[in-house]
């Protein structure tokens, strides 16, 4: 955490972010809008926990960087906040992350106000992960030569969605795009730091999150709807993923939607 000088603000509302912002600041937020949920829309309250800190110069950061959770997901908004400028960020999106969202928004809706330091030492952390996943994938990205074209991840992308309860196979993508298994494996992590099966396995457990939040299907039906054949397999996967069980993960989020109603 020696890239953190000090914590400015804490809970700020989003209309005095972008008067906050500079070029070394990073926001945090973790949004529940509550017009997307299905269960609970006997209110019309959003809540939000926002905090602003200032990173040291020796930091490159190419800000202001918001980052955080909105509905569950991981991803950036501009400094606006504006929902509609949402955008998932999958590398964000890890066992650990979950961990401390779930955890750090637990601390802020049922420890007491007064106790600011621990709140501090929580946003903090998770401030610094997020801050290092994005500073990696940065990283990566600019090291990654291209090997599949946009337009032939996006046809593998949406062929994959639209078959995510499917068991789909390597050799499958590679004739979407008219190549060896062989070659396509190597270009394909070439391009994106993942292996076909590796990011087969993230867009399905994405998906699984969404059933999570958003749909009454209990988890075997949910296991089912992204290609997994029994509630066992599909537990262990989801907990690879995220490090929490699925049952857990929809509890914890269900509970802090309440608690904020």
């Amino acid at each position: 955490m020696e890239y953190v000088k000090r914590l400015k603000e804490i809970i700020q509302e989003k209309q005095r972010v972008r008067t906050l912002a500079h070029r070394k600041s990073v926001f945090l937020f973790l949004i529940n809008n509550r017009e997307n949920e299905r269960k609970f829309n006997s209110g019309n309250k959003d809540y939000q926990f926002i905090f602003q800190l200032d990173v040291a110069e020796s930091v490159t950061v190419d800000g202001p960087l918001v980052l955080g959770v909105y509905n569950g997901v991981f991803g950036k908004m501009n400094l606006d906040l504006d929902y509609d400028s949402f955008q998932k960020q999958s590398f964000l999106d890890d066992a650990l992350s979950n961990q401390l969202a779930i955890y750090l928004t637990q601390e802020l809706l049922y420890r007491p106000l007064d106790d600011k330091w621990y709140l501090e030492n929580m946003v903090v952390t998770m401030t610094d992960y997020l801050v290092k996943q994005t500073s990696l994938d940065l990283a990566n990205n600019g090291e990654l030569k291209m090997g599949i074209t946009p337009f032939q991840m996006q046809k593998i992308k949406h062929h994959i969605t639209e078959n995510i309860d499917h068991q789909i196979s390597t050799s499958d993508l590679a004739s979407l795009v008219k190549l060896s298994v062989h070659h396509f494996i190597r270009m394909f992590k070439r391009t994106t730091g993942e292996t076909p099966q590796q990011f087969t396995k993230r867009l399905r457990m994405q998906r699984a999150k969404e059933l999570l939040l958003y749909s009454e299907d209990n988890i075997i039906q949910v296991g089912m709807g992204v290609g997994c054949d029994n509630a066992s397999h599909f537990t262990q996967l989801f907990k690879s993923s995220y490090g929490i069980t699925p049952l857990k993960f929809r509890k914890a989020h269900r509970q802090m939607t309440l608690a904020a109603s």
